[in-house]
């Protein structure tokens, strides 16, 4: 096993940001995902093929590497709901083979695990699922944690992601802002939202401490708040009206799904590496950081 050298399966928001911290802390990282990528370490695999995910067993069996992070998809909330039987294949099918490998494994996971009846879940708090995407989830967290691994429930996670994938809300918020235009938020549906920055700063910190925690952990912002609220925080940010952000109702929005409550409260990391001291951004320090890094924002 290489004490270095650490498996990121997914590309995604989430997969991209850690692979890069995790390279800068110097680490050796490789990387699964769908798009090739011309690094070495790199397996490209479909994990929604069976056949991908015994490559996966190979690679990993292979690799031996000292930890490896799922974030892989499939992520979209909306579309799992209609492709139940596909999307737990793989999020099952995934944590099912890194159980058996012996390797400690960190699975981010969600706040939809729990039905959204009020908000501030912890990790002792029962399960019951909301949805579809909840229920997926779950499943591998069980089949996961009948090792010595970890899940990691992660409220909304925003900041600025690649063109191959979809835009946080986050972004969508400040993009809108930005070009003058409407956007409808739900004022019925509230959530913990964390900065992209703070949830690979907790990943990084789980690849340095030399025996992983394990069983169930809660990342989240420090603010329960509505996407409404937050999204007028984002348009205050930017100079634009918060007058064109319209409150509706989740269900009259791609967002029917969710959870009333989507929030989680926030652990304490700080006995973890290089964090002591850390907390997590508020909304409004999250999307100045926003600002501040990502794509111009003109108004």
């Amino acid at each position: 096993m290489s004490d270095h050298t650490v498996l990121v399966v997914g590309r995604g928001l989430i997969g991209a940001s850690v692979a890069d911290r995790l390279r800068a802390d110097g680490h050796d990282v490789a990387t699964v995902s769908t798009t090739p990528l011309a690094h070495a370490g790199h397996l490209s695999v479909d994990l929604d093929d069976p056949a991908g995910r015994e490559r996966l067993r190979g690679h990993v069996d292979a690799l031996r590497p000292a930890r490896v992070i799922l974030t892989h998809g499939p992520s979209d909330v909306t579309w799992i709901e209609a492709n139940e039987q596909r999307a737990e294949a793989v999020h099952h099918g995934v944590a099912k083979l890194l159980a058996g490998s012996g390797v400690p494994t960190v699975l981010v996971s969600t706040d939809n695990v729990f039905d959204g009846s009020r908000g501030g879940h912890r990790p002792a708090d029962p399960i019951s699922p909301h949805n579809v995407y909840g229920r997926v989830k779950a499943l591998a967290e069980q089949e996961l944690l009948t090792g010595p691994n970890l899940a990691l429930r992660v409220s909304l996670v925003y900041g600025w992601t690649g063109p191959a994938h979809r835009a946080t809300y986050g972004q969508r918020c400040l993009q809108a802002a930005a070009a003058g235009e409407e956007l409808e938020a739900p004022t019925d549906q509230s959530f913990t939202p964390v900065h992209i920055d703070d949830v690979s700063a907790v990943l990084a910190a789980l690849c340095r401490v030399p025996e992983l925690p394990t069983g169930i952990a809660h990342l989240a912002g420090p603010a329960e708040l509505s996407r409404f609220d937050f999204a007028t925080v984002a348009y205050r940010l930017t100079g634009a009206d918060p007058a064109l952000v319209r409150p509706v109702l989740r269900r009259d929005t791609l967002w029917a799904s969710r959870p009333r409550h989507s929030s989680l409260a926030c652990d304490d990391f700080g006995h973890l590496p290089g964090l002591a001291g850390w907390t997590p951004m508020t909304p409004a320090d999250g999307l100045r950081q926003m600002l501040r890094t990502g794509p111009v924002v003109a108004v």
